[in-house]
């Protein structure tokens, strides 16, 4: 299935899941043309729809580039 029959299935429009990926909306939307090829945008739509279809509520993921909690800034 496609990131934008995926996306529907879930009754989300493009703005939402660009919002709970982190991703800008112009390219959520070259996603979903197959027009668009960097890999960790991808990676950040499919890890939000993958949890979202097995039931998680809110998927929403950090921005790009922040630590996470646990990582010990020196």
């Amino acid at each position: 299935m496609s990131i934008k029959e995926r996306r529907k299935a879930l009754g989300w429009n493009r703005t939402t899941l660009a919002q709970r990926a982190q991703v800008d909306r112009s390219a959520m939307q070259l996603m979903e043309l197959g027009e668009w090829s960097e890999s960790d945008a991808l990676a950040r739509v499919e890890e939000v729809l993958r949890r979202a279809e097995a039931g998680e509520v809110d998927v929403q993921l950090e921005p790009p580039g922040k630590p996470d909690d646990a990582t010990e800034l020196r």
